[in-house]
């Protein structure tokens, strides 16, 4: 059964992200990563709340997504604007790839 965006396997007793769920993690992380190779870890605040917002949508089924937001959310904090860009840290870009490959055992 789906529930909140995740299917819900009451027999197992599990959350699982659904698969187009998983690929639009995947593809905005691509995009902030490009980003970042074009404009010297210079992004829009906008995709990079995208990406943590998608993240942790599924803490449910992933329990670190909250944890690989984290630096996502540090890059935030202070800017008044989604169209400013903001610098993300070495951790950021690391955790940021880390959400682009999202391995298939951290679903459920």
């Amino acid at each position: 059964k789906l529930h909140l965006g995740l299917w819900v396997d009451t027999v197992r007793g599990v959350f699982e992200i659904p698969e187009e769920r998983i690929a639009r993690i995947k593809a905005c992380a691509k995009q902030v990563l490009s980003e970042v190779c074009r404009h010297a870890r210079l992004v829009p605040a906008k995709l990079i709340a995208r990406l943590a917002g998608l993240s942790v949508c599924v803490s449910l089924a992933f329990s670190g997504a909250k944890l690989f937001a984290r630096e996502l959310y540090a890059s935030l904090k202070g800017k008044g604007s989604w169209a400013a860009k903001v610098r993300l840290s070495n951790q950021a870009v690391k955790d940021v790839k880390v959400l682009a490959a999202f391995p298939r055992r951290w679903n459920g």
